[in-house]
């Protein structure tokens, strides 16, 4: 299997395949770098990165699902209480 190659854009820091000729994400066609060391660490910020976000989503679903899960024990218990109530019709 052949060795993914990759360059970094001189412009934005992004990583790009050696075909490119202009980078992906801001257009750039001028030089870019081929370090493999600069790539290297390039690619490990970038996993480090994508690790944090993925923490920050689970985060933030889990806060959503709790306050879900909180307003729908609210609207229970008042449904509950609004019953028992003699002034609610039937």
């Amino acid at each position: 299997m052949d060795e993914v190659r990759l360059k970094i854009c001189d412009l934005c820091g992004a990583l790009n395949l050696m075909d490119n000729s202009e980078c992906h994400v801001c257009g750039w066609r001028g030089h870019f770098s081929t370090e493999p060391a600069k790539v290297r660490s390039v690619i490990e910020v970038t996993r480090k990165l994508q690790l944090h976000g993925t923490a920050q989503a689970h985060s933030l679903f889990c806060l959503l699902h709790q306050t879900v899960e909180e307003i729908g024990w609210s609207l229970r218990s008042w449904l509950s209480r609004r019953r028992r109530s003699p002034h609610f019709p039937l």
